[in-house]
């Protein structure tokens, strides 16, 4: 896919220095959080980007001609109870997450227009935990994986707790082995 880059971009990919690194911007329980791989914060777009460390590695992206779900994964360490807590609490469904990709001039400088590298929704988390150390995998999916979503609740009894805690209705629904056809009138014999 062909790219309009800033002349500034152009003109520092030309040079023998190369200093790649990446802003993420992700929506968390109503909070943007502005993180970067470089070696320190970094302002753009208004915006202080946080050099925390704390992120192993930007996944590649494969871009394609065609219309398609792709989806990326995020590895950050040493999360902290409080920034975990945020996932726990189902608040990162579906939240924004930006991917800019950046780079840095000699001088340590931001080279001006990054440019976006990726554009997704958090669809899930895992988190791996020992006792020397703590990874969250954020999952992050482009606009097409949603395209099919159905909206609504489900009839399941975690989806119930989350809305009416305590409320027992669908505690067994999974036990129901026939298929339930609303709205079907039977014939009786």
């Amino acid at each position: 896919m062909t790219r309009g880059l800033h002349s500034d971009l152009q003109n520092e990919l030309a040079t023998d220095h190369l200093d790649q690194i990446h802003l993420i911007q992700l929506t968390i329980g109503g909070t943007t959080y502005y993180r970067t791989t470089g070696y320190f914060d970094l302002a753009y777009d208004s915006n202080t980007y946080t050099a925390s460390g704390d992120i192993l590695g930007v996944p590649s992206v494969q871009e394609s001609a065609s219309i398609n779900t792709s989806q990326v994964s995020l590895t950050i360490t040493s999360v902290s109870q409080a920034f975990l807590s945020l996932f726990l609490n189902n608040d990162h469904i579906h939240q924004p997450v930006t991917i800019y990709r950046a780079y840095l001039t000699d001088a340590g400088a931001l080279v001006n227009n990054p440019y976006t590298y990726f554009v997704g929704y958090i669809s899930g988390y895992t988190v791996n935990e020992s006792t020397t150390s703590s990874r969250l995998t954020i999952n992050i999916a482009n606009h097409w994986s949603n395209f099919m979503m159905k909206k609504g609740r489900k009839t399941n009894d975690n989806s119930q707790q989350q809305l009416f805690s305590g409320d027992r209705f669908f505690s067994f629904s999974s036990a129901v082995i026939t298929d339930l056809e609303w709205g079907k009138t039977t014939d009786k014999q």
